[in-house]
């Protein structure tokens, strides 16, 4: 039996997701919710989708749908969330999961309460390239990490609800970062010690940061430095990492069908096979989640200890110091 999919809100990004998914379409029937009906039939006509609601209600009712994609601002996370879960639909959410780790309880708590499966959609975790970084750090192809460097400036001004302090819940690293985030904590785990801050605002009437630098510190001696801007610049955008080890070192440009990896006795650049955004295999994980009874990979808990590191950043931002996470605040 094909499982319902409801993909909710119909902006930018929800195209993206279900260009991306369209290989999943034997088994799954999707869906859009939009409170406006004529976008909501534009995308299910534009996408295979098996039909449209003009509310998020009317689809969070429906028994055609057993699961809901939600992906709409962030200040709307935890009342859409709700919604799905009080209606016994599976939810995956759009990162970050919540404005504050306040919000974050609340919808761990709803999923427990209606017992429905949950799982932030963070897709960066699976990038097949990724996910071949990992693999080849865990195989001690460059021995132990020193030092891993991230870098994205992406030629962007937020508008709308994203420039919103309030309803975005921070700036840049809230929005984006947190994939950064992510990436480091999926490699090394909690760090122990954090620094954050940011450069002149670019962007004025961006009301949260639009660029920052993040060093943290793992007790076991390895460092990271990310540095996230959104930018004005007519400069190429770039995003890249590199990871450097005590044998050897990985490059990573996102977006790119390869990873370069020097072992420390040949430098290999090695494949990376397309589709690269990982929205598949992260739709794929959710949905065998379910089907297979059991807790997806990056679930609430997971997503919520992103969000504890993205909010000390901030805090170490307003003092000025850096800070040291607590036993309380590490996974």
């Amino acid at each position: 039996m094909k499982i319902g999919l409801c993909i909710v809100g119909c902006g930018k990004f929800a195209a993206n997701f279900a260009e991306s998914i369209q290989p999943l379409l034997q088994t799954t029937d999707i869906y859009f919710a939009s409170r406006d009906s004529a976008k909501s039939k534009r995308y299910a006509d534009m996408f295979n989708g098996k039909g449209s609601f003009g509310s998020y209600e009317e689809a969070a009712e429906s028994p055609k749908i057993q699961a809901m994609y939600i992906c709409t601002p962030h200040h709307l996370h935890l009342d859409h969330t709700l919604l799905a879960a009080s209606n016994g639909k599976h939810v995956l959410l759009e990162k970050p999961i919540a404005r504050s780790t306040g919000e974050a309880h609340q919808i761990i708590s709803a999923i427990q309460k209606f017992q429905v499966h949950f799982m932030v959609a963070e897709n960066y975790r699976f990038m097949p390239s990724i996910r071949l970084c990992k693999q080849l750090v865990d195989d001690g192809q460059i021995g132990k990490i020193r030092v891993i460097q991230i870098q994205q400036e992406s030629t962007y001004k937020p508008v709308g609800w994203r420039k919103d302090l309030e309803k975005n819940g921070g700036g840049v690293f809230i929005d984006a970062g947190i994939h950064k985030i992510h990436f480091l904590r999926y490699l090394l785990g909690d760090p122990l010690h954090i620094f954050a801050t940011t450069p002149d605002q670019e962007t004025k009437a961006n009301q949260g940061e639009d660029g920052i630098v993040f060093i943290s510190k793992w007790k076991t001696g390895e460092v990271a430095l990310v540095y996230h801007s959104w930018t004005q610049s007519k400069n190429r955008s770039s995003h890249w990492l590199s990871l450097s080890g005590t044998n050897g070192n990985i490059y990573i440009e996102i977006g790119k069908p390869w990873l370069q990896l020097d072992d420390g006795n040949d430098v290999k650049t090695l494949p990376i096979a397309e589709p690269l955004n990982g929205l598949l295999p992260m739709t794929q994980e959710f949905l065998c989640s379910i089907d297979e009874h059991r807790t997806p990979e990056v679930h609430g808990h997971e997503a919520l200890q992103d969000l504890i590191i993205v909010e000390k950043a901030y805090e170490s931002i307003n003092k000025s110091k850096s800070l040291t996470l607590t036993s309380q605040q590490q996974a």
